[in-house]
């Protein structure tokens, strides 16, 4: 008999896709980006039910995939702990009338007669009288 029996190829691949998936939401929830999770408990609760069928040998060399996706899952947890506590925040100001520096640089703006996102005008176009 040969060395552990490898994983199928498509389970480990999946696992692998999956820990991708959590960490790119990590990244887009650090942004602020709101993410939606629906359907991540059943993938994984597939994944884990077939890594259960496997025979002791392939199983174990799942170990290396499903320990990746186990990591990802606290980097994401933390990410959306801290996304929600901003969020918080900026409900918390928001009732108690404090700006948010995003709505005092839009009211500033206004008063000035400015959009909030116009850049500075271009400068002319060299004349041909120029030498």
């Amino acid at each position: 008999m040969t060395g552990a029996a490898s994983p199928p190829a498509p389970l480990a691949e999946r696992a692998a896709a999956l820990a991708a998936t959590l960490d790119d939401a990590r990244r887009e929830a650090e942004s602020g980006v709101l993410i939606d999770l629906a359907g991540l408990e059943d993938r994984v609760a597939r994944l884990c039910a077939e890594a259960e069928g496997l025979p002791r040998g392939a199983a174990r060399a799942l170990l290396g995939p499903l320990g990746d996706l186990v990591a990802a899952l606290d980097p994401l947890a933390a990410a959306l702990t801290d996304q929600q506590a901003q969020r918080e925040e900026a409900i918390a100001a928001a009732l108690d009338g404090r700006d948010d520096p995003h709505t005092a640089r839009r009211r500033a703006a206004a008063a000035y007669g400015r959009p909030d996102s116009a850049a500075p005008a271009p400068s002319p176009a060299p004349s041909d009288d120029t030498p």
